[in-house]
């Protein structure tokens, strides 16, 4: 890489550092290239971490910051595919399961029409909206409105959930980096599925690979709580740090 790549790089993530979020044609002004040239660059540094980008703009990424559903669902969707088809044999007619407000728990609840007389509780409006077609019993858990991340949290579906057992809960996580187990960017999220998972008999962790190096501040679980990860392919090295039960890898 260039010396000016490298300049010019770091200038736009000290000017995100400052305003948190700037258009695409006020970068290029202020650096004087072309958008294209801007727009390749947000595109590296979107695959850093460090920003994710809308609408013909780049915003800052950091812990945080509860990054919207829409962008979520468009990160890694391949993958995300793959892992709910991993994920989705665990899924058992008649089971009562829970399922995390997460983009990949979308792909696998498209995949529920496969079952038969499921109980699908879940804090995620998209959730829901991914099983209408299905003629499975849907609870909505209740609570204040995450607009970010299209789902509900407080105390009200706390009291909810504490109602239920689930056979099995599906999860996912923001990061890890530095941690022993999966965390949020968030703390709204943390009781609802700390609760969910002293109540699952099966307790399974769906998260791609780049999660691992995301850094989250809101620890929820140790990875030993889970019996079961769902993941892309990991180095010896990395399954050795992992004390989950059960590893269920893609791409192998």
């Amino acid at each position: 890489m260039s010396r000016s790549k490298e300049e010019r790089r770091s200038e736009i993530q000290k000017i995100l550092l400052r305003k948190e979020q700037a258009a695409v044609t006020e970068l290029a002004d202020s650096l004087q290239v072309t958008p294209e040239t801007i727009r390749s660059d947000l595109t590296y540094l979107e695959q850093k971490g460090f920003l994710y980008r809308k609408h013909g703009s780049a915003k800052l990424r950091v812990a945080m910051i509860d990054m919207p559903m829409d962008i979520r669902m468009q990160e890694n969707a391949d993958v995300k595919r793959a892992l709910s088809e991993a994920a989705f044999d665990l899924v058992k007619d008649d089971m009562v399961i829970y399922f995390g407000a997460s983009s990949t728990m979308l792909h696998l609840a498209r995949m529920l029409v496969l079952r038969k007389n499921i109980v699908i509780c879940t804090n995620s409006l998209d959730v829901v909206s991914a099983v209408t077609e299905s003629r499975h019993r849907v609870i909505l858990l209740g609570g204040d409105y995450n607009r970010n991340g299209r789902r509900t949290y407080g105390q009200t579906g706390v009291r909810q959930a504490e109602g239920i057992y689930y056979d099995a809960c599906f999860l996912s996580m923001d990061g890890c980096k530095g941690l022993d187990g999966p965390a949020t960017q968030t703390t709204d999220e943390m009781p609802i599925d700390q609760l969910v998972l002293s109540r699952s008999r099966l307790k399974v962790l769906v998260t791609d690979h780049s999660k691992f190096e995301n850094v989250a501040h809101y620890q929820y679980a140790r990875f030993s709580d889970f019996d079961v990860l769902v993941t892309e392919k990991l180095s010896a090295a990395e399954k050795k740090g992992l004390p989950v039960k059960t590893i269920r890898e893609i791409g192998k």
